[in-house]
């Protein structure tokens, strides 16, 4: 994202601040008058230092001098501010470095004085005109053996996330497996699109499968391939493996697959061949292997979903994204991002969240994570009429009906009965939500989805594990 966009996070400014790297005050400006008790003007400051002026701020606190350091803009929701005069306030910071020739020089700071009444839950956040305006609507534009998504779309200011989007690119070129593991929604798959399109396979394929989402008897046919007469029916066919020669493969929800198919899949990972169902000769595949789980490497070996052998060949890099509820800086900016995305699809016209969905968004655990938030957001901008501008907690209110976003299931098929046999218990609860929100959803398995904040495949797994009818 350019400057700009990062300028227009704000859309209402206070006060402009810039200084040089060694915290001098170069160019100041308040935009409120009434606010001049509190917030100085050029003539006051300009050329002394930060820290001089705000005693409170120091290098160590400064967003400004973050940025710098970091090299990359920085958010602060809320920053105290204690002036030379004894004045505090708090204002809500956006910090960007500065560079002349590639070279850091200094940083500017667009801030907004946060009074008293920025804790009103009616207040509106408006939206940003520009940020996110140049959206590709790449759901239309999916190509079954090629990655859409690159490290760009990796929409995020939190340290760690940026950390790993370092990592990417550190991964990129190598040819060793990489496993992708974090909680449903977090993103997990746009990593892997981020790796084959940074990496030098980027023009080669990128062919995604989903090992929940296939019955064990066909998964294997489709990864490796079949042999002509291998079984009735059977034709001479490539397997996704073969498909992706020179490329990349993800296999999403790797832990789902049978231990039994995971020693065909050592193979691939040992010498880089294949043999398809059926056959008698091998064949050599230069391909990249991506996996992702929910669980760590470390708890599918403890729950006997992923077999030692396979552990040290296949988790030779590994990544971990973390939920939205530990980056909960992020959800401005996604929010920001979904809502411009849904305008277009929808073609409605939200430039305004009320904070009261801002405060509601911000205490919500997201259990379903970043998913959660797209999918709530199109939910919200379905129920706003064409002619409305401001996304308002009516909109949302149906989704938190409970601080987990659901209605605890009125009859989970047996009572709680302590803390005896945990996995039956935690079995019955999970049966009781899902056959909750597929009756709310009248068995419609993709709204379904939608509501508990996992994939469509996902759910069809469950449902037939559990044993769920109508």
């Amino acid at each position: 994202m350019d400057y700009q966009s990062f300028f227009s996070m704000l859309y209402f400014i206070d006060g402009i601040t810039i200084i040089d790297t060694s915290g001098t005050i170069l160019f100041s400006i308040n935009f409120r008058p009434e606010k001049s008790s509190v917030i100085f003007d050029s003539p006051e400051v300009v050329g002394r230092r930060l820290s001089e002026i705000f005693p409170n701020i120091e290098r160590e606190n400064s967003t400004l001098f973050e940025a710098m350091e970091k090299g990359i803009p920085v958010f602060k929701n809320r920053q105290a501010i204690t002036t030379l005069r004894g004045d505090s306030f708090e204002t809500m910071n956006v910090s960007v470095p500065i560079r002349i020739h590639g070279r850091i020089v200094g940083a500017i700071e667009l801030s907004r004085y946060l009074g008293e009444n920025d804790h009103e839950t009616d207040r509106e956040v408006v939206l940003p005109e520009d940020v996110f305006s140049k959206i590709n609507l790449r759901n239309s534009l999916l190509e079954n053996d090629r990655a859409v998504y690159d490290l760009s779309d990796i929409i995020t200011s939190d340290p760690e996330m940026n950390t790993l989007k370092g990592m990417v690119e550190k991964f990129a070129d190598s040819s060793s497996p990489v496993f992708i593991y974090g909680e449903t929604g977090t993103g997990k798959e746009l990593f892997a699109h981020a790796i084959h399109s940074t990496g030098n396979r980027r023009r080669m394929p990128f062919i995604t499968q989903n090992c929940a989402a296939i019955p064990d008897t066909l998964l294997e046919s489709i990864l490796f391939g079949t042999a002509k007469g291998s079984f009735t029916g059977a034709v001479e066919s490539p397997g996704l493996f073969e498909a992706a020669e020179g490329g990349t493969i993800f296999l999403d929800e790797i832990n789902s697959m049978p231990l039994h198919l995971q020693v065909k899949l050592l193979r691939v990972l040992q010498d880089g061949s294949v043999r398809r169902v059926g056959g008698s000769t091998e064949k050599r595949v230069n391909v990249r292997i991506i996996a992702a789980a929910s669980d760590s490497p470390e708890e599918c070996l403890r729950k006997n979903s992923l077999r030692r052998d396979i552990f040290y060949r296949l988790c030779v890099l590994t990544l971990h994204v973390p939920p939205l509820r530990e980056r909960k800086n992020d959800i401005e900016m996604l929010l920001h991002f979904f809502i411009t995305r849904y305008n277009k699809v929808l073609q409605k016209s939200i430039r305004a969240v009320s904070r009261s969905v801002i405060d509601h968004f911000m205490n919500y655990s997201w259990p379903g994570n970043v998913r959660e938030l797209e999918h709530l957001v199109e939910y919200a901008l379905h129920m706003v009429e064409h002619h409305e501008s401001t996304l308002q907690y009516e909109h949302i209110a149906e989704r938190f009906r409970s601080p987990e976003g659901f209605e605890a299931p009125r009859d989970s098929g047996e009572a709680f009965s302590g803390l005896t046999d945990l996995r039956g218990q935690v079995r019955n609860l999970e049966k009781g939500m899902i056959k909750q929100a597929l009756d709310s959803m009248e068995w419609n398995y993709t709204r379904a989805a939608m509501l508990l904040g996992i994939s469509r495949q996902s759910l069809q797994h469950k449902v037939k594990q559990l044993d769920l009818r109508p």
